[in-house]
């Protein structure tokens, strides 16, 4: 498993956390993750595991896949950023 941490802004949170596409994207892919949230703050948080290093590549490197989905969520893309895990 390769973790990662996604974090970006959302329009409009309580919509997104109703709404959003996690599940029909990155759950179908294998990908087991938590959402988090901050109090009062439009910023998510995502911690998944990714069932191999090849789909952490496919997403990294097809952007327009993953922006066009994270668009229709409701995404600030502009403060998308994306943690891998490295060990100590």
């Amino acid at each position: 498993m390769r973790k990662i941490l996604v974090t970006h802004k959302v329009k409009d949170i309580q919509w997104w956390l109703a709404n959003n596409s996690i599940e029909e994207t990155w759950g179908k892919m294998g990908f087991k993750y938590e959402i988090f949230t901050q109090k009062n703050n439009n910023t998510v948080a995502i911690f998944a595991e990714a069932p191999s290093a090849e789909i952490v590549e496919f997403i990294l490197t097809n952007t327009t896949l993953a922006t066009t989905s994270m668009k229709a969520d409701g995404v600030l893309i502009e403060t998308l950023e994306i943690f891998e895990h490295h060990k100590a």
